[in-house]
């Protein structure tokens, strides 16, 4: 799996030269084709691709929601360690700590899940947490947080963590 993303202000610029050039000329499709190649992922540190510790604030278990942890073990020749791994996951709630889990172990290359509401529903807990993912070696990781809001309202969202140690 390569992980790839498209720089705004590439496509930003790739559109304004599109729209200053004639619509279908080579220059303008050459201008395109440049910026929508993507690129490697910025999520990297001094110790490779990713970090060894992620964050993420302000998610939710109640009823209609679904929250996902996903994580990614680079392979070697992507920056990764190379190396076997698990990544353990701390739910915490308004008033501290509510659960442990994990991922994995996951091979290089690999990328694994953990439903956060099965979680916290072990022990009993539904509503507000944040999360921390950790780890020995330096992964990628991400939240999906989807929800049906009483029937009306639908939606989700997906973002990569506040990822502490990529300087390590």
């Amino acid at each position: 799996m390569k992980v790839v993303v498209l720089n705004p202000w590439k496509v930003l610029a790739a559109g304004v030269i599109a729209c200053i050039l004639i619509s279908g000329t080579v220059l303008g499709a050459l201008a395109l084709w440049g910026v929508f190649r993507g690129e490697p992922a910025e999520a990297y540190g001094a110790a490779g691709v990713g970090a060894k510790r992620w964050y993420f604030a302000e998610g939710y278990t109640g009823p209609g929601f679904e929250e996902w942890i996903l994580a990614y073990n680079p392979p070697a020749d992507a920056g990764g360690s190379g190396q076997e791994m698990a990544v353990n996951i701390l739910v915490y709630g308004p008033n501290g700590l509510v659960a442990i889990g994990g991922i994995g172990p996951l091979k290089p290359g690999q990328r694994g899940t953990l439903y956060i509401n099965d979680v916290v529903a072990r022990v009993g807990y539904s509503g507000d947490v944040s999360i921390v993912a950790t780890s020995p070696s330096p992964f990628i990781c991400e939240r999906a947080l989807y929800f049906d809001y009483k029937g009306k309202w639908t939606g989700g969202s997906q973002i990569l963590g506040y990822q502490e140690g990529a300087n390590e």
